[in-house]
């Protein structure tokens, strides 16, 4: 615990000398202790998020009859999910899987690139740059509970760019490459995704008109 504790106040004080640590060290077992912490606070996160639903406007502002019924159905889905018990056991289960996944494509993009294996250091700096993601779960759960405030949008958009800085320093660090590299092989399994979503929905679009024209017409009507 103590280590997890001293890499996550590195990577967030001086992450380049915490991904080397990482490099020399591969202190798994911290980033599995680190991992659990991360699922605890997502799920908390998760769970006030969807405490309150979906916000609507009072008397459900301009929409039609028919949607708000759907729109508030909708709502209270959300918060039956996120109060269940299969959602926060799934909610501790997923950052292993999502750092498992990831770490195993950007270990094979870094292997082409630079001849270097390295998955077990990856696996821990990948985990342990995600701290400010984490850390804005917390703020964002600190304000929910705190004031019923929930933090702007661009306030997230800088910890991901935050965390988007620490991934390409875990990768720059652990394989031993120049920035360029490393920022290449963050962003190469991002843009090859983007590329396959947009093509598959163009070939979807025809089947999306399809269903559209076949909804009947006073569903989202009065």
């Amino acid at each position: 615990m103590n280590k997890t504790l001293e890499l996550i106040w590195k990577a967030i004080a001086n992450p380049i000398d915490a991904f080397k640590e990482i490099k020399e060290e591969k202190p798994v077992y911290a980033a599995l202790i680190y991992l659990l912490i991360y699922g605890i606070v997502s799920v908390l996160a998760a769970h006030f998020a969807g405490k309150n639903g979906i916000a609507f406007p009072q008397n459900g502002g301009n929409l039609p009859p028919n949607a708000q019924a759907f729109f508030k159905d909708f709502s209270n889905s959300i918060k039956s999910l996120t109060t269940s018990t299969p959602f926060f056991i799934l909610g501790l289960v997923v950052p292993y899987i999502n750092v498992f996944v990831s770490v195993s494509i950007y270990e094979l993009i870094a292997q082409f690139v630079t001849k270097k294996a390295n998955g077990l250091a990856l696996f821990t700096a990948w985990s342990f740059a995600s701290i400010p993601i984490l850390i804005y779960k917390l703020l964002d759960i600190l304000f929910a509970t705190a004031m019923n405030y929930n933090l702007p949008g661009w306030i997230e958009l800088i910890f991901i760019l935050w965390g988007i800085t620490l991934y390409v320093f875990a990768i720059k660090e652990t394989y031993e490459t120049d920035t360029a590299s490393a920022i290449g092989i963050y962003f190469t399994p991002i843009i090859a995704l983007l590329i396959l979503v947009i093509l598959y929905v163009i070939m979807l679009f025809p089947l999306f008109g399809s269903l559209f024209k076949s909804i009947p017409g006073g569903v989202f009507t009065p």
